[in-house]
C-alpha cells in the first residue's frame, strides 16, 4: 500500500523511454513489446561465455547508464525480470545453487549509492527462491575498464578480486551476475577467483552485452 501511494506522488518511469508507467509495471507496454527478449549468448575475448538479457543498444545503454550513474534504482526490476525470463527460457534454473555478483569497492559503492549488480542479483534470487550472497570482494580500486584497450583491460583486473573472508565456495554451483559484459575480462577474473576457491561450476550472466557477434 505504501509503495502504491508513493507511486502516485512519485510515479515510476519506463527504464527505456522515460514515459510514466502504471503501478505494478516494470516498463511501458510499448517497450516491452519492442525489446528483443531472446537471450543473447556471447563468447567474449576473455574466453568466457556469458548469457545476457539484452543487447547494449541505444535504449538499453541509456537505461543502464541512468541506473549506474544517476541512481535510478527502479530499473533493476525490469533487468531482473528479463534475466529470470532468460534463465527459464534456457532451462537452467536448476543448474545453480547460489547467486552472487561482481563486487565494487566501498568507495565506488558509496559514490553510486548501491551496487547495481547486487540489486539485480538479489531480485533474481528472490524470484527463484535461491540465496544471493556476496562471495567476492574487490580488494583495491583500479581504472575504469571502458577507458582502456583490450590488453589494458586484461591487466587492469588482475589481482583486484578475492573471496570474501567468511565465504566458502567449495563445491558450489554459482550464478555470477554483472550489469554489462564487453570484453569479459572482469567476469573472467571473477571466475578464476571462484574456481581457485573450489567452485564446481559458474554460469555468467549480465543484463546487457556489448560483445559483437563473430
Amino acid at each position: 500500500m505504501i509503495e502504491r501511494i508513493l507511486s502516485i506522488i512519485f510515479p515510476n518511469r519506463c527504464p527505456y523511454c522515460d514515459r510514466i508507467i502504471k503501478f505494478g509495471l516494470t516498463e511501458c507496454e510499448e517497450c516491452f513489446d519492442e525489446l528483443d527478449k531472446t537471450p543473447s549468448i556471447s563468447h567474449t575475448d576473455a574466453g568466457i561465455t556469458c548469457i545476457s538479457a539484452f543487447r547494449y543498444d541505444s535504449r538499453v545503454r541509456r537505461s543502464i547508464l541512468n541506473y549506474k550513474f544517476k541512481g535510478v534504482s527502479f530499473n533493476a526490476k525490469s533487468y531482473a525480470k528479463a534475466l529470470c525470463s532468460a534463465i527459464e527460457a534456457l532451462g537452467i534454473e536448476d543448474d545453480f545453487d547460489i547467486i552472487t555478483f561482481v563486487p565494487l569497492t566501498k568507495r565506488r559503492e558509496n559514490e553510486r549509492g548501491f551496487n547495481q549488480s547486487r540489486k539485480v542479483a538479489e531480485m533474481v534470487g528472490e524470484y527463484f527462491g535461491k540465496p544471493c550472497s556476496a562471495l567476492l570482494e574487490k580488494t583495491r580500486n583500479n581504472k575504469n575498464q571502458h577507458d582502456l584497450n583490450l590488453q589494458q583491460r586484461r591487466e587492469n583486473v588482475k589481482g583486484v578480486y578475492g573471496i570474501c573472508k567468511k565465504a566458502d565456495v567449495g563445491g558450489m554451483r554459482i550464478l555470477l551476475i554483472d550489469d554489462i559484459v564487453t570484453t569479459g575480462n572482469t567476469m573472467a577474473e571473477c571466475c578464476n577467483v571462484l574456481r581457485t576457491g573450489g567452485a564446481e561450476n559458474i554460469i555468467c550472466m549480465s543484463v546487457a552485452t556489448a560483445v559483437q557477434d563473430k
